[in-house]
């Protein structure tokens, strides 16, 4: 069965189709084109990207790519759902040009222009491009994983915790590249989302409101945890539980009827709440309109667990940190009272210390920069 090839495929678009393919590859110099014309330009311009585009892709885009082009020998066109690829991934390859996709009522079925199979086929055989999927993979859960630390992140933010946790030898991926690859997993995936210029996880409810509250806090560094517990961060869309947190999910399976599975989403959308700042009555009357409580003591037992959950868990907008580390980080610069000896014959609150003699034209020693005569020598004479 005949295949048709890419300006065939391009030809059966309109050309609004045509103008949304070429603003999503931001094309530039074409824009005032007839139909014929950008056809043409279209035609060369994808081809000359095509390896550029597949080079930013995540191993699980490669895997479908490579399942279309092996049934669409045999069928004109490949029937797809999406439990085989995710939508946002299926309609980026779309306004790439790369796949022809038609979504409706009767059915939802790709196909790849006969031209393309045959540089995919020979661009994803190589060694190093095999070797760049898999880098992709690795870099992106890194990514995911700051994102599940931090909320919200600029891509010059990410690319410096890049270089702070790869060494030269580890570093291949230049600002650009690095970029590019997170702009592509976020137009194909549901991994990351975008507000003005930060990146943000999945599970940010309000960006502007997490953005300004990070912004405010110029004086707090972000938390540095290890570069595997980003990577476990990034692969399971939490970070590990800490003692609290593991506390916390025990006492859900113990008092209510709750197995493990869902203690872990209860617990996940409460450090989900306390990551986005919401306050902990919003928290435990989602949990009330749920599940009952027997009684008054284990309602308060409930609360003060949930009140240690919140100061145990990282928060967005203090940059990784938890209530408890700042608390923790603060008492350490708390200044100490001064040791001063009194007399031990003070009366009431007024005590008298026992010094040198200060002189009527000293500076006043109570600190009011006045000379002594002028500010509490007449009070000190009516005590």
């Amino acid at each position: 069965m005949k295949q048709n090839n890419l300006k065939q495929f391009l030809s059966s678009l309109t050309k609004k189709d045509l103008t949304e393919i070429r603003q999503y590859w931001q094309f530039g110099g074409i824009s005032q084109l007839n139909k014929a014309e950008l056809i043409e330009a279209l035609d060369e311009r994808i081809k000359l990207n095509l390896k550029d585009c597949l080079n930013y892709q995540l191993s699980r885009n490669i895997e479908f790519i490579e399942k279309v082009i092996a049934e669409q020998k045999s069928n004109n066109r490949v029937e797809v759902n999406f439990r085989d690829i995710l939508p946002p991934t299926l309609y980026n390859f779309y306004y790439r040009g790369i796949i022809d996709l038609k979504d409706n009522e009767e059915e939802s079925s790709v196909r790849i222009p006969a031209d393309l199979v045959k540089e995919i086929k020979e661009i994803i055989s190589e060694p190093e491009f095999k070797e760049q999927i898999k880098e992709n993979e690795e870099i992106m859960t890194f990514v995911r994983g700051l994102l599940v630390y931090y909320g919200a992140l600029s891509g010059s933010q990410i690319y410096d915790f890049y270089e702070k946790y790869y060494n030269n030898k580890e570093k291949t991926y230049s600002y650009i590249h690095l970029l590019n690859l997170v702009e592509e997993t976020y137009f194909s995936s549901y991994d990351i989302e975008r507000h003005n210029y930060y990146y943000l996880d999945p599970g940010v409810l309000n960006p502007k409101n997490i953005i300004d509250e990070i912004e405010m806090r110029p004086s707090i560094d972000y938390y540095l945890p290890h570069k595997k517990e980003i990577l476990y961060a990034g692969s399971n869309e939490i970070e590990k539980l800490n003692f609290v947190q593991r506390k916390f999910k025990k006492m859900l399976k113990k008092d209510f009827p709750i197995n493990d599975d869902t203690a872990e989403d209860i617990l996940w959308e409460m450090m989900l709440d306390i990551k986005n700042d919401l306050n902990s009555i919003i928290t435990f009357q989602k949990f009330a309109d749920q599940y009952s409580f027997k009684s008054e003591e284990q309602t308060d037992e409930f609360l003060r667990q949930l009140n240690e959950l919140h100061n145990n868990t990282r928060m967005w907008i203090l940059k990784g940190h938890s209530p408890a580390d700042i608390f923790e980080e603060e008492r350490k610069h708390l200044k100490p009272l001064p040791k001063k000896k009194y007399n031990s014959g003070s009366v009431g609150s007024q005590t008298v210390v026992k010094g040198e003699k200060v002189g009527r034209n000293d500076p006043c020693p109570c600190g009011s920069g006045e000379k002594y005569k002028k500010c509490c020598l007449g009070k000190d004479n009516n005590r």
